[in-house]
């Protein structure tokens, strides 16, 4: 298929990781991080067009699966667990239902199911899908680190105010969870430059999507969702629960987009997530 830049670290049953937009495989790790230290081997690679993946190692959807699966074969990995997040979704959906026989079991935080319509104009899209607007995010966390995650918390999620300032004073006396903060800005602005043509093209793949082939995913699944997200939207986790059978679709209660990390509830969250793919692993 192509050069695919990864990182493989941790040992134990293998776990793909497969990270959102923008990002990389340093993103892959973050969301792993919570799995490494509970006993998987997690493998997080660059999706094409981040980092040092190149854009032409799969362009489509359908091209990102199958260059995930020759991943899985250079390995030498048979069959193992697969996580995405947001805009990974696109990719693992079909990833579970083009190579079956790979995909153990699924686990699917805040992922694209269906077309998906950013919440912002196209002047604001285009803004932020930049090399300016990546480096940006990841300077102002660094030097206006409470307006940042505020900001963020208010544009990612339907919170009203209230409930945003409540959100950002749980994150800022939580040291992990301000970690996890600063993490995820810079696996946006980091070599922002060589993030850039990943994002645009996800825009692009999951802006046209007309329907993935959810109804041919056999693995077990789990689907993970904050109820305010408001930029991949619940009902996007509800479109994958119908359609994928015997599912199972966890709310996260009041989440935005960055829930998994930040919520109220985030490490009951994670910790059943763990648990459930330790299940999966062993069964």
């Amino acid at each position: 298929m192509g050069p695919m830049q990864f990182a493989d670290v941790g040992d134990g049953p293998p776990l793909l990781c497969v990270h959102g937009g923008p990002g990389g495989y340093d993103q892959g790790l973050i969301l792993g991080e919570t799995f490494r230290v509970n006993g998987f081997r997690v493998i997080g690679p660059s999706r094409p067009g981040y980092l040092e993946t190149p854009l032409k190692t799969g362009t489509t959807l359908t091209e990102q699966a199958d260059a995930l699966a020759a991943l899985l074969d250079y390995l030498g990995i048979e069959r193992c667990a697969v996580v995405g997040v947001s805009a990974a979704g696109g990719a693992i959906y079909e990833l579970a239902a083009r190579h079956p026989r790979k995909v153990s079991a699924l686990v699917a935080v805040d992922c694209v199911a269906s077309k998906y319509e950013p919440p912002v104009s196209d002047l604001e899209m285009k803004l932020f899908v930049s090399t300016f607007g990546f480096k940006l995010t990841a300077i102002m966390a660094d030097y206006l680190t409470g307006a940042t995650i505020k900001g963020l918390i208010a544009q990612e999620g339907k919170l009203d105010r209230a409930q945003v300032a409540e959100r950002v004073a749980h994150i800022e006396a939580d040291p992990l969870k301000q970690a996890y903060f600063m993490a995820m800005v810079h696996s946006f602005g980091d070599h922002a430059a060589k993030r850039v043509p990943g994002a645009r093209n996800d825009n692009a793949q999951l802006g046209a999507i007309a329907a993935l082939p959810l109804e041919r995913i056999i693995a077990p699944t789990l689907i993970i969702h904050g109820t305010a997200d408001n930029d991949v939207f619940p009902s996007h986790a509800e479109h994958a629960h119908r359609h994928i059978a015997g599912s199972e679709l966890r709310w996260i209660q009041d989440g935005t987009h960055f829930c998994f990390w930040l919520s109220d509830t985030a490490e009951a969250d994670r910790r059943y997530a763990v648990d459930w793919l330790r299940h999966k692993a062993n069964s």
